[in-house]
């Protein structure tokens, strides 16, 4: 377990030491084998009780009522992110909520609070509707023919690209990756893996991603890369700053491949990473698959999530209003 910094004082108010107080936030967040949930539950649990203690130097955080978190929320609409320099938006209030309610569960649980105080909170309504921009089937055949094979990066972009674009993961499990989530599984080559919420996925890998992969892993092996269970599946293949190759793929360089491609391309819009998952969904409800199949593929536990990527919803021509007929 990664040792998160939670507390940055030592005066604080009841009776438990710190040590004391980081052994249950541990607990907490040992709930969760994703490291990405970890993180971002840590950083939330500790924005939290920074603002607590600053505010209210008598209340720790094993008496917090509605009212403190009432008033956590109005803070938090106030606030400004560190990197985007814009106001927190009603998704990410709702997930420091989310975390909160996770976090006064687990102490109810523990029999440490007598209720969850987040309970009776209200949080926003946010729309489902996916904003992301997607690729159409042709342009991401078009993406994969610009991409030159003949250097070390082509071949390394060329399979990160194409385990984003047939399999729809998020790009944080796509970096944390390693050799032992590809696996053999009856006559198929799958990736298992922990996705968002600790759920197990297992993804088949189809024969285009398996050339693809292959290739780069003949690759690795030119370079001298270990293959060991530990390691990283995708990992840099330049290094300005220190030389150093055998470590994660970062998220910026993930970033930085599929921005470059779909530009290369005349792919106008917003380009993120999730643009590859979106492309993903969106192309397999087009194909007709049912929404419960999607939402299984990709790892969405909620359809309504896998709903708001229907590329198809604005076609009025497929209305059920056209089968009507007394």
């Amino acid at each position: 377990m990664e040792n998160f910094k939670i507390i940055l004082s030592e005066n604080l108010p009841g009776n438990l030491s710190v040590r004391e107080r980081n052994k249950i936030y541990y607990g907490f967040l040992n709930n969760y084998t994703s490291k990405n949930t970890r993180m971002a539950y840590a950083k939330d649990l500790s924005h939290f009780l920074e603002w607590l203690f600053g505010n209210f130097p008598k209340v720790d955080e094993f008496s917090v009522d509605h009212d403190h978190l009432v008033a956590y929320k109005e803070f938090l609409i106030g606030q400004v992110g560190d990197r985007t320099k814009k106001s927190f938006s009603r998704r990410s209030i709702n997930r420091a909520l989310a975390c909160l309610g996770a976090f006064y569960e687990h102490l109810f649980i523990k029999g440490l609070v007598k209720e969850n105080p987040t309970r009776r909170l209200r949080r926003f309504k946010v729309s489902k509707d996916v904003v992301t921009v997607d690729l159409s089937d042709e342009q991401v055949r078009r993406l994969f023919e610009v991409i030159d094979v003949s250097s070390s990066s082509g071949i390394l972009h060329r399979a990160v690209l194409s385990v984003l674009f047939s399999t729809g993961m998020r790009h944080g499990e796509l970096v944390n990756l390693k050799f032992e989530n590809l696996v053999q599984e009856n006559e198929f080559v799958v990736f298992k893996y922990f996705g968002k919420g600790d759920k197990e996925m297992v993804t088949p890998l189809n024969e285009r991603v398996l050339s693809h992969l292959g290739e780069y892993l003949e690759w690795c092996k030119t370079k001298g890369y270990s293959f060991s269970k530990g390691d990283y599946l995708f990992r840099p293949t330049k290094n300005p700053k220190d030389g150093e190759l055998n470590k994660r793929l970062s998220s910026k360089s993930v970033d930085y491949m599929i921005k470059k491609y779909t530009k290369m391309i005349g792919v106008q819009g917003k380009i993120t990473v999730h643009s590859a998952r979106s492309t993903v969904i969106g192309s397999l409800l087009e194909k007709g698959i049912s929404i419960d199949r999607v939402a299984e593929f990709v790892g969405h536990s909620d359809l309504g999530t896998t709903k708001a990527y229907n590329k198809r919803k604005a076609q009025i021509g497929d209305s059920l209003a056209f089968e009507v007929d007394f």
